[in-house]
């Protein structure tokens, strides 16, 4: 600590006695002979205080300290001083930084109170202690709410004023570092308050400062890498400050997946899947992380903000393999055999390698007689929609989300069944409806033309899609609601219902005749045929609606087992 600015009068020396005739007033006073006393000439000095304002030291066999006073320079105030075993410390508080003199009066022994020199007075030009500083204007505020304030030199008393309270912290013991303790605090807060001190407790405080503070940042994870993961990699995410307390057990891994999680070193976390299939193919994979203190909990104290979702996805499926499990299966109007005996898959662990890397063989058309139009939608290797109208169906009866995407789950319930040996419980459906007056429809099961009947498909103001889709939604019977071309509303009861695309359905409904476009986009049936369609179709039974000008295709005659292309699809490596 830097010491208080004194001016010592007397520089620390002792008083010389200030009247020239004392040793003869002395001399008298031995002569005399009063109580046989011999008295020492009093030795005194004063000089500042660590503590007090000052500080005296002086000899006397019987003398004692008197009246004592600090007087400001100019201001013409006078502070009483009060004397605390040699030190003299103000009795009312003094500014910091007030120039003036101190004042105090030595008193001889009452006995010789008769003397010149009984009474002295020492003086010293003071200056009372500058107020310490802040040595800076920013602190971190901790997470409990403490900040430290640091000092150029060492305080006493210390009040700080926090959204609009003033809170007063004395010391035992002068120090330059000070912990204030605040309320509670989020990470990622800031804000600002203000601190007064003074470096003697007989001082006033001094001027107030502000002192902006902040929190740690909140903690923060990601993913190691943002390029697919393979299906059995483990999830590595990375978070920002080292972790004290993960609280593991409050994670969860999305979908659910066996699996552990474990910690590789303090930023660094780790779930593993326990299976070979692990996420399974196409998969959107994520970690869903707790916030708060709850959550994981660095070192620093901070933790996440906010519930934190990381996501990590894996390569799509070999659209090959697909196709090979979908035939294997009976879900398409293919049938598939490996190219050798060794291509054969019979356990877990190699089927779930084959996802990627398809074993080698041939496709063949199951049935003699197919629709030309089916036929041209079969392209090996190749998502096209024959393949996802079978994805559809192998939902369907596996009880899967009816969404034609061969998922982690798809993939999953297709090797099982693979596996187990299970196959299609249904044949292979097929509609084909043409435009063509008489417009008509048919169904198609199993490679045979089990049904041809007259149909309306939309009127020119509603037309009905022309293309293939899958059916994607059946229903027994609904009331369609909605508006007619001018404008009336609609409310028809409407049985044995297959949507196909958008809003248009294969469905039956009362007309008076049937062969031409009458509906609002549907293609009507009559009600006692709808209900044998509806019986024979499925989710993902292809429906193809040709234009005007395309007549009923005629079937195409294949060779029992032949090929369904000119070329053996074989699957290329990496597939």
């Amino acid at each position: 600590m830097v010491p208080s600015r004194v001016q010592a009068h007397q520089q620390n020396r002792p008083v010389a006695l200030e009247h020239p005739w004392v040793p003869w007033l002395v001399a008298l006073a031995l002569a005399s002979g009063v109580g046989g006393v011999v008295l020492a000439l009093p030795r005194a000095g004063i000089r500042p205080s660590a503590k007090g304002l000052v500080q005296i030291s002086w000899q006397s066999l019987l003398g004692t300290t008197g009246s004592a006073a600090f007087r400001s320079a100019g201001r013409h105030e006078t502070v009483p001083l009060v004397n605390r075993g040699g030190t003299f410390l103000p009795r009312a508080a003094l500014a910091p930084g007030i120039k003036g003199t101190a004042y105090v009066r030595l008193d001889g022994p009452s006995l010789l109170a008769w003397l010149p020199w009984d009474h002295r007075t020492l003086r010293l030009a003071v200056t009372t202690p500058q107020a310490p500083r802040l040595t800076q204007s920013h602190a971190l505020r901790l997470l409990n709410g403490t900040v430290k304030a640091k000092f150029t030199h060492p305080i006493t008393e210390i009040a700080y004023t926090v959204a609009g309270r003033t809170h007063i912290k004395a010391l035992a013991h002068p120090r330059t570092v000070v912990t204030l303790a605040l309320d509670p605090v989020t990470p990622g807060a800031h804000g600002v308050f203000e601190v007064a001190v003074r470096s003697r407790t007989w001082q006033r405080l001094g001027p107030a400062e502000a002192l902006s503070w902040s929190t740690l940042p909140f903690l923060a994870a990601k993913a190691s890498t943002a390029a697919p993961i393979r299906p059995s990699a483990p999830l590595t995410l990375h978070f920002t400050s080292p972790i004290a307390n993960a609280h593991l057990s409050a994670w969860r891994v999305i979908p659910p997946t066996p699996g552990q999680w474990s910690k590789e070193n303090s930023t660094t976390y780790r779930f593993t899947p326990s299976t070979p299939y692990g996420f399974g193919p196409g998969a959107l994979v994520a970690a869903e992380i707790p916030a708060g203190p709850k959550g994981p909990v660095a070192m620093n104290g901070s933790y996440l903000a906010k519930a934190t979702k990381i996501e990590w996805t894996t390569p799509p499926p070999s659209v090959l393999r697909l196709q090979q499990l979908l035939a294997e299966e009976g879900y398409l109007p293919v049938s598939w055999q490996a190219a050798t005996a060794s291509s054969q898959i019979s356990t877990a662990s190699a089927q779930d390698r084959a996802i990627y890397h398809p074993p080698s063989g041939h496709f063949h058309w199951k049935y003699a007689n197919l629709p030309a139009a089916l036929h041209a939608l079969w392209t090996p290797g190749k998502m096209s929609v024959m393949t996802k109208g079978a994805i559809m169906q192998f939902e369907r009866v596996n009880h899967l989300p009816v969404d034609g995407i061969a998922g982690p789950q798809v993939f999953a319930a297709l090797i099982r069944d693979r596996l187990k040996g299970s196959t299609s419980p249904d044949g292979y459906s097929y509609l084909s409806v043409t435009e063509s007056q008489p417009e008509t429809l048919e169904l198609w099961v199993n490679g045979k033309l089990t049904l041809k009947t007259l149909a309306n498909t939309g009127i020119p103001a509603t037309p009905t899609y022309l293309g293939t889709y899958a059916i994607f939604e059946r229903l027994r019977f609904q009331i369609m609601r909605g508006k007619n071309p001018n404008g009336v509303p609609y409310a028809d009861p409407v049985s044995w219902i297959n949507y196909f695309a958008g809003s248009d359905a294969v469905h039956g409904f009362y007309r008076a005749s049937y062969g031409f476009p009458q509906s609002l986009g549907c293609v009507e049936l009559p009600l006692a045929v709808a209900s044998t369609v509806f019986h024979a179709v499925h989710y993902g039974t292809l429906v193809t609606v040709n234009p005007v000008g395309v007549p009923p295709a005629p079937a195409v005659v294949h060779p029992r087992g032949s090929t369904p292309s000119p070329k053996v699809s074989k699957s290329p490596k990496g597939a």
